[in-house]
Parts: C-alpha cells; sequence; structure tokens
C-alpha cells in the first residue's frame, strides 16, 4: 500500500470538505484515510509517479467505496515536481517519506504553495538527517530505496518550506519511530544497517520528522 515513516493524516486537522493531495500516494492507504475524515462533501487526489502503483491504488478503490460509501477519492499519474493540479486548487497536501526520494525538493515544495490555497495546510511526515550520513550510505541505492539517503537534515526541511513562503511552520521530531523501523527484519534495512560505523545505528543519522506549515 505505501511506504510509511509515520501518520500525516494525523497531524493533518482534516475536515469535513476539505480537498486533499497526497504526493506519492502508493496504493493509496493515506488517501483512504484521509477521504473518510473529508467525507463526502470533500476529496482527495493521490498523485504517484508510477503506472504500476495507480493501477493498484485505483483497484483498491472498490474496497474503500464498500466499506465506507464514499467516492471521494481519484489517483492521478504524476510527478510531485510537475503536479498535474491547478493553481490554488487544495486545502491541504499531505506526504508520507516521500519528499526524500524527490531529486529535485525545491521543485517539489513550489509545486506544493502553488497547488495550495491561501490559508492551505501542509502535513508532510517524512525522514530527515540529525547528522550528515557516512559517504558509503549516502551514495548507496538501497539506503536511497530506503528513504536514508535522499534525506535532507532537519534545517534543510524547515528553510526549503520558509523558501517557496509558507508560514507557520512546526517541526516534531520522533526519534522512537525509526529505531522501531530498524527492528523490522527487512533486507533492505538489515544492509543499511551493515553499511553503519560500529557503535551507531540509523537513528543516529535520522529522524522521523512532522512538519506543519500554512500558506499565509
Amino acid at each position: 500500500m505505501g511506504l510509511s515513516c509515520g501518520n500525516p493524516t494525523a497531524i493533518a486537522s482534516l475536515k469535513p470538505g476539505d480537498v486533499v493531495l497526497d504526493l506519492g500516494a502508493g496504493g493509496g492507504f493515506d488517501c483512504f484515510i484521509a477521504g473518510s475524515k473529508v467525507g463526502a462533501t470533500g476529496r482527495v487526489i493521490g498523485v504517484d509517479m508510477t503506472p504500476e502503483m495507480i493501477s493498484k491504488a485505483r483497484r483498491n478503490m472498490a474496497t474503500y467505496t464498500e466499506q465506507t460509501g464514499l467516492a471521494n477519492v481519484e489517483f492521478r499519474l504524476g510527478e510531485i515536481e510537475h503536479l498535474p493540479l491547478a493553481d490554488a486548487s487544495v486545502d491541504v497536501v499531505i506526504s508520507n517519506c516521500v519528499l526524500n526520494l524527490s531529486p529535485d525538493k525545491p521543485a517539489a515544495w513550489r509545486e506544493i504553495a502553488r497547488v495550495l490555497k491561501p490559508g492551505g495546510r501542509v502535513a508532510v511526515s517524512d525522514l530527515a538527517l540529525l547528522r550528515p550520513l557516512p559517504e558509503a550510505l549516502r551514495t548507496d541505492l538501497e539506503a536511497l530505496v530506503g528513504c536514508v539517503a535522499g534525506a535532507v537534515s532537519v534545517s534543510e526541511m524547515r528553510s526549503l518550506a520558509e523558501s517557496v513562503g509558507l508560514g507557520s511552520i512546526e517541526l516534531r521530531p520522533k526519534p522512537e519511530y525509526v529505531d522501531a523501523l530498524t527492528d523490522w527484519n527487512d533486507p533492505l534495512y538489515q544492509r543499511i544497517m551493515q553499511a553503519l560505523p560500529a557503535g551507531t545505528r540509523p537513528s543516529t543519522f535520522v529522524v522521523s520528522l512532522d512538519v506543519t506549515a500554512r500558506k499565509d
């Protein structure tokens, strides 16, 4: 359904009637949670760059509609650096462990600001760096796929949001989340852990970060 490093819908303060955009929607998990919160008068748009995930999310629509009676979620193929949405068209942008994967993060943040209505909100859960990664991890493909190598620092995350004119920015680190994540016996994370310097762990370098902001 999608990779997770937090729960953006829990920090988004969604309300009935909101129009919500999910960046990197995957199989639609967060979209369906958001859809239940915004109700029949609201709308959720999930964007993903992978045709296979868009197809999966659209297949999952049937179960969502059957369980909720709602048909307020749609999925669009696109890149978060070039969103297939009109200017000032959404109330809330959410994202779950996706921005770190963007090869052009300033462009992604510019797009977030562009599609938000005045007064619109951002609720992002992502991984951020507490200290620079060792070179072996910074250039490792598995570490990129694992949402580690592409992460920016906590301070840079704030700077990116500020650079596009967002205000009321709050950053809430959740160090316990990364430690829980690395308890999984996933071969991907096992490889990342093996590349770490002796005596360190992933949470030495990265933290799960909740980011909220508002377009003034």
